[in-house]
């Protein structure tokens, strides 16, 4: 794997390590992938449909953490109708349906190891199914 990419998939797996915690929670998700056992678990502060906090808890891999952490990074003081967007995005790049999507070039590197998407993506995924507390 090129050198480039692997340190910036290091930089994002330690952003989703650094244990931010949400104040007041109101919306929790958590999803684990049965095929390698990568579990995350959210929690979200919305208010007035913005996320203001999040916090990631990760038991996975390195690419799991990584896709969490950039999660973590491009989801805060987001709208929620913005999540689906992400998902979308990060799949369609991961398949190579959206090459010019800058925001995730540190999976370049994944495109080609399909096994692994799911990694990447769960915290992604586990954004589209939150429960209200």
């Amino acid at each position: 794997m090129n050198e480039l990419y692997q340190s910036q998939i290091l930089a994002l797996a330690r952003h989703a390590r650094q244990g931010f915690s949400v104040s007041t929670p109101t919306h929790t998700a958590k999803l684990k992938n049965p095929v390698c056992g990568d579990e995350v678990y959210l929690e979200l502060q919305i208010k007035d449909d913005v996320i203001k906090e999040i916090s990631v808890d990760v038991q996975g891999c390195a690419l799991c953490e990584a896709g969490a952490g950039l999660f973590a990074k491009l989801a805060l003081l987001e709208h929620t109708e913005r999540l689906s967007t992400l998902h979308q995005e990060l799949s369609q790049f991961l398949t190579g349906d959206d090459e010019k999507a800058v925001t995730f070039e540190a999976f370049t590197p994944i495109k080609d190891v399909k096994n692994r998407h799911k990694c990447v993506m769960l915290a992604f995924t586990a954004s589209t199914r939150l429960n209200p507390l």
